[in-house]
């Protein structure tokens, strides 16, 4: 798995952690925190997930984007469907 490719996937867990239904007083978790500084994303446990929700979803469109234009299908002919 490429790079490209793990960091799609973090940001698909951790978008599934944030963007459920929360209580308003409940914190980021620890675990989430650091996976959203390893992605570039500082935060503390106080920030606000409405404030990290769109820009995750904004890094995760671009790199779809740009994972499409690079990926050239399987490389595999079909047989003909004589």
């Amino acid at each position: 798995m490429s790079e490209h490719e793990r960091m799609l996937v973090t940001l698909g867990s951790v978008l599934e952690r944030i963007a459920r239904p929360h209580p308003p007083e409940e914190s980021l978790p620890s675990d989430v925190q650091a996976s959203l500084w390893r992605l570039g994303f500082p935060c503390d446990e106080l920030t606000p997930r409405e404030e990290l929700i769109p820009r995750l979803w904004e890094r995760k469109r671009s790199l779809l984007a740009g994972f499409g234009a690079e990926w050239g299908g399987p490389q595999l002919t079909p047989p003909s469907a004589a």
